[in-house]
């Protein structure tokens, strides 16, 4: 019995050791690999088109580019966001989430809980070693990053942030969402930290349930639990934002079940485009955006069934049909292990095909980035004023 632990033990050891050294390069091939761009099409479009989209202010809601090991102050040929690719696609707005955990068998349909890759990635990052096993520290790790890219970006934890006078089109303004609310210990607590580090998204569910909520991909798919009910009405008493991206239906229900509480969707698709257990019916479409929530329609092909930008137009439509014009955003998930049409610096390809699809400027102009951005003036803490107002 001890010399099996001690195996046991002496063999994990080993791989934490190998992992530590090894890890890095792995995660970059990793990178490579799963975040792709599916054509080498040029991001270019006709002059009309290229001029609209220059006057466009650009949102989007997903990308999980903080949990790749890349200098996103530079231009890379790895994976879709960066910053300077940002800009080139014209985005003044970038909703960066973080994911928390990740069960080795994630599937779309039923995904146990355990194990969790997000350990063995925290070893390969040689981030803390709180972080191995402690995923509100994960999420606290990557939002240190966004912190340590300087004046090139700025934080948005306030509707202040966000006004005109604030803004500068050589600065990418960046709002911090975590990705599954797995608690330290059950702690309500940790959403304080979150909150602190400059989180104002929560999205409660990832790929597997939790102690929060139950996941549209988990293994009992249940709605709030108790204590999940606690976390929700403690975020809103922060007036941080509920994301429903990757929750049970239950889930859903629940939490539009409780009056006033600020939600959106980051990133989805919809059923009658797509069929798929995360992407939302019509039902969900009306009700979320009765409740004044956002939705951003995703890029890849499990949100629109097609490897195409002419896919997510569609989607795009379907949606605008459904829940209307002023409720549909971008939702990329740039850097999410998913195939997508082209990287950030591609968005015009998707105004062109926006209106291909027979959207007008005006509609253009809110899919694009007026509907996130006048979701979060109205939805972000008011802010403290300036002196002198």
């Amino acid at each position: 019995m001890l010399r099996a632990l001690f195996s046991t033990i002496v063999g994990a050891l080993i791989l934490c050791l190998l992992v530590f050294a090894f890890g890095r390069p792995v995660l970059r091939m990793v990178d490579k690999g799963v975040n792709r761009v599916s054509t080498r099409s040029p991001a270019t479009a006709p002059p009309e088109v290229a001029r609209l989209h220059d006057r466009l202010f650009i949102a989007d809601l997903h990308s999980d580019a903080l949990l790749w090991d890349r200098d996103l102050l530079q231009r890379s040929d790895r994976g879709q966001v960066d910053i300077p690719r940002l800009r080139a696609g014209g985005v003044e707005l970038q909703v960066f989430s973080m994911p928390t955990a990740f069960p080795l068998f994630a599937n779309y349909r039923r995904s146990p809980a355990f194990p969790d890759i997000m350990a063995v990635a925290a070893i390969a990052h040689r981030w803390p070693h709180a972080t191995w096993l402690d995923p509100t520290t994960r999420a606290l790790q990557q939002a240190s990053a966004l912190h340590r890219l300087g004046d090139r970006v700025r934080l948005v934890t306030d509707a202040r942030d966000l006004s005109t006078a604030n803004r500068d089109s050589a600065v990418v303004r960046a709002i911090l969402a975590v990705e599954g609310m797995h608690l330290r210990g059950g702690e309500i607590a940790s959403v304080d930290a979150m909150f602190r580090a400059g989180v104002r998204v929560f999205g409660l569910a990832h790929m597997s349930d939790n102690a929060v909520a139950g996941s549209a991909h988990g293994w009992k798919k249940y709605g709030l639990t108790p204590f999940g009910r606690r976390v929700v009405a403690h975020i809103d008493s922060l007036d941080g934002i509920v994301d429903l991206a990757h929750a049970s239906e239950k889930t859903i229900d629940d939490v539009l079940a409780i009056p006033n509480v600020k939600v959106m969707v980051s990133h989805t698709g919809v059923d009658g485009t797509c069929p798929g257990e995360r992407n939302l019916s019509d039902d969900q479409l009306k009700t979320i955006s009765a409740h004044g929530g956002v939705i951003g329609i995703g890029f890849w092909p499990g949100a629109v069934c097609g490897d195409d930008v002419a896919a997510i137009a569609r989607a795009m439509r379907y949606a605008v049909n459904v829940a209307g014009i002023d409720a549909i955003a971008l939702g990329s998930d740039f850097d999410g292990a998913v195939r997508t049409p082209f990287d950030a610096a591609g968005l015009v390809q998707l105004t062109a095909a926006l209106l291909a699809e027979g959207f007008s400027e005006d509609e253009v102009a809110r899919i694009m980035g007026l509907n996130a951005l006048e979701f979060f003036e109205r939805s972000l803490p008011a802010g403290k004023p300036n002196p002198g107002d």
